[in-house]
């Protein structure tokens, strides 16, 4: 985290570490346990976490709430509130695609290649990840501004790159773990292709991406002053997402052995 936010204070940094291996828990809980099928368990845990950020108690001992619950009570009185409700509708969108991905394994279905890429954009948690980029820096983006094409497909471009290269990386543990949400395995089923070919095709789209969030960069407008400054900040926080997130990848034993060297 400190790669992927480094001007973060020591105090953001540390709530920003807890809050992603949190997240990191209960994304394997449901990519490796038996709660990964349990859609209903799952449907009956999303308002509980959705009002905690909004403010609400642990309603019972479960220690995932209460961690969920000490999170947001130590957030909740230096944030707008206006960008947490953003925030929580972004957390909304990921415990959804946790549901959608339960079902599917609980049927077992491989999800076609568009459909996955959609819900890719959820599952993987990386908007509130950005959103946490204006947190951090103490930046002041207006919706007009986040919402406007080239900003919100650099953002877009940023998710696909962070979730694309995940799911390069990390095809080996979810093969092992039989799951079938990974892009590679999707287009491997779709394609009738080899793993290792459809492989390939990630990669290339994954490196097309990164051309395309270069270029989106030569077309930022220019605003104000002041939301020119912070808005290059937000870019810069991109930036540094993309490259902690391969940093990471690479050199965590999460995913295997770390290799000896890196091009």
């Amino acid at each position: 985290m400190a790669r992927c936010y480094p001007n973060a204070s020591l105090v953001d940094l540390q709530w920003i570490s807890d809050w992603v291996s949190w997240i990191f828990l209960f994304d394997d809980q449901n990519d490796e346990a038996e709660q990964g099928r349990e859609t209903e368990r799952l449907t009956e845990c999303r308002p509980l976490l959705l009002n905690i950020m909004r403010g609400g108690a642990a309603q019972d001992d479960n220690q995932m709430l209460q961690a969920w619950h000490d999170l947001w009570a130590r957030i909740r009185p230096k944030v707008n509130p206006d960008w947490l409700e953003r925030l929580t509708q972004q957390h909304d969108d990921y415990f959804l695609a946790c549901i959608w991905e339960a079902s599917n394994r609980k049927a077992g279905i491989v999800p076609d290649t568009n459909t996955y890429l959609l819900k890719r954009l959820d599952s993987g948690a990386v908007y509130p990840c950005l959103s946490i980029i204006e947190f951090v820096g103490q930046l002041n983006l207006p919706e007009n501004v986040l919402c406007h094409p080239v900003v919100s497909n650099l953002s877009l471009s940023t998710n696909n790159l962070v979730c694309w290269s995940n799911d390069i990386v990390s095809l080996e543990k979810e093969v092992k773990n039989g799951d079938m949400h990974n892009l590679v395995i999707a287009l491997s089923n779709e394609r009738q292709i080899s793993l290792q070919q459809a492989t390939d095709k990630a990669v290339v789209m994954h490196d097309t991406e990164m051309e395309r969030f270069a270029a989106l960069i030569d077309q930022v407008p220019q605003f104000s002053t002041q939301i020119d400054i912070d808005l290059q900040s937000y870019i810069e926080g991109l930036k540094f997402w993309i490259q902690g997130n391969l940093d990471w990848s690479f050199e965590s034993q999460r995913y295997g052995a770390a290799p000896t060297h890196r091009r």
